[in-house]
This record gives structure tokens, sequence and C-alpha cells, in this order.
């Protein structure tokens, strides 16, 4: 095993951990979750770092455009006080 090296985590271990995170957003979403905006700025965090680590900046400038439309629809969500 390789252990928990840097690079293993930023490889391997946060990526797919990143992937399943962004799942259960998306499903919580299509299920009308308020929540799932804030589980995707958490996994979109995840993914500029991930991003910046591999050296893959338009990916990070895209999930930084992500994090701030996640967080305007946190934000948008509980200003119009939508229900599910």
């Amino acid at each position: 095993m390789k252990g928990l090296s840097i690079d293993f985590i930023m490889t391997h271990l946060l990526p797919w951990t990143l992937t399943v995170v962004s799942i259960v957003a998306a499903v919580l979403n299509i299920k009308k979750k308020r929540s799932s905006f804030a589980i995707y700025t958490v996994a979109n965090i995840g993914w500029i770092t991930v991003n910046i680590y591999h050296g893959i900046y338009a990916q990070a400038a895209l999930f930084l455009v992500f994090t701030g439309l996640s967080t305007w629809g946190w934000i948008e969500w509980g200003r119009k006080g939508w229900t599910p």
C-alpha cells in the first residue's frame, strides 16, 4: 500500500470522496432539499483544491463559479422561503 501521502490523497482519495459527495448533493437537489447547495459548496471547494494541485486552473476557475452559484442558490432558497 502506498500510504497516505499528499499525492495519494490528492490523486485518489479526495477525488473519489468528492465524487460521492457531489452525487449525494445531486440526489438531494432532485429531492428539492436546500441542503444540496451547502453540500455542493463543500464539494466544489474540494474540487478547486484538487484542480489547483494538479495544475488544472481552468477547471478550478469553473468550480469557483460553481461555488458562487451554489452559495447563491442557498441564499435565494432561504430568502424566498421555498419549501419542497
